[in-house]
């Protein structure tokens, strides 16, 4: 049966129609649907992203299709943008690899704003309120204590960041590739947390509630006995891990290239858990009901007859373990000497 829009559903129908048909167009032959038409976002290309900022003419015509402002989304990225003052008001912003500086404090009001790759930007205080907001590769950002309540926030290798202590509330943030950041612990109410790479972090006792968490490439912490609630967890090549019997409940869970791991009997409710590179690892007996299950490399295993009610497994270059032939319904699995 089709689903049927009520009024309460018609900013939601439009977004469907919109796969369609135009929904700016819609909106302004449909006279039942006039009302709704500031709920469209108007997306222009690089190409009439360029024609708005350079002609009046088109400018003025873009303007005319809309209620307000906010409804506009522009791309500009890899120009020459010095002047960003016609742009304060609308509802998104691409400025990635501009080359020239630019003064953003007129940008504080756009809800989605992109300024990665902006090698010249260093005061980032005035852009507080803003919802989503990339600054990848802004490498003079030293001060990001005015961004405590941006939603999404996205910091990859912003190398000169040291102190994150005031992003707690941070629902998003991509910590990323930031070498000179050690101290994580104001961090554990963050929803969604990237700080691999960050190869100083030691400790991470805080972050127990966060929900998605990416330490991956940090091998110098050694206990994550306080992430057993984590649901999903990624610890790729982290070097110093051996214990990771606290790590059960997680639902996705990544440890490849943990070459000291050796016991893994803790881990058989893990719904998907690769344990690819873990070298060490001989037992695989308590694995039996992880749905998805990476075991690539690991040449070491001795024995797979526990692993046919495995839904998915993928397993490359180990050996010739015993119970091979009970995988038999077992999807994607590939032995190999």
């Amino acid at each position: 049966m089709d689903k049927v829009f009520t009024t309460a559903d018609i900013p939601l129908a439009l977004i469907c129609i919109n796969q369609y048909v135009g929904s700016p167009n819609l909106c302004n032959t449909c006279t039942s649907l006039a009302p709704y038409k500031k709920y469209v976002y108007y997306k222009l290309s690089k190409a009439y992203s360029k024609m708005y900022r350079t002609s009046l003419l088109f400018r003025s015509h873009v303007l005319n299709m809309l209620t307000t402002r906010k409804q506009l989304c522009l791309n500009l990225c890899y120009g020459d943008i010095d002047d960003v003052l016609a742009f304060g008001n609308i509802h998104s912003l691409n400025l990635s690899g501009n080359w020239n500086d630019i003064d953003v404090r007129a940008l504080g009001n756009l809800h989605t704003l992109n300024l990665s790759n902006c090698h010249g930007i260093y005061d980032v205080s005035s852009l507080h309120k803003i919802h989503t907001l990339n600054l990848s590769f802004c490498d003079e950002i030293t001060d990001v204590s005015a961004l405590g309540k941006v939603h999404t926030l996205k910091l990859c290798n912003c190398v000169k960041l040291s102190d994150v202590s005031a992003l707690g509330n941070v629902h998003t943030l991509d910590l990323s590739h930031c070498y000179n950041i050690s101290d994580v612990s104001a961090l554990g109410n963050v929803h969604t947390l990237d700080v691999s790479h960050c190869k100083k972090i030691t400790d991470v006792s805080m972050l127990g509630k966060v929900h998605t968490l990416n330490l991956s490439y940090c091998g110098k912490i050694t206990n994550v006995n306080a992430l057993s609630k984590v649901r999903v967890l990624e610890l790729v090549h982290c070097s110093g891990l051996t214990d990771v019997s606290a790590l059960g409940n997680a639902y996705v869970l990544n440890l490849y290239g943990c070459k000291q791991l050796v016991n893994v009997s803790a881990l058989g409710k893990v719904h998907s858990l690769n344990l690819g590179c873990c070298t060490n690892i001989t037992d695989v007996s308590a694995l039996g009901h992880v749905h998805t299950l990476r075991l690539q490399f690991c040449n070491n295993i001795t024995d797979v007859s526990a692993l046919c009610n495995v839904s998915r497994l993928y397993v490359f270059a180990c050996g010739e373990p015993k119970g091979m032939g009970t995988l038999g319904n077992v999807i994607n699995s590939l032995w190999s000497k």
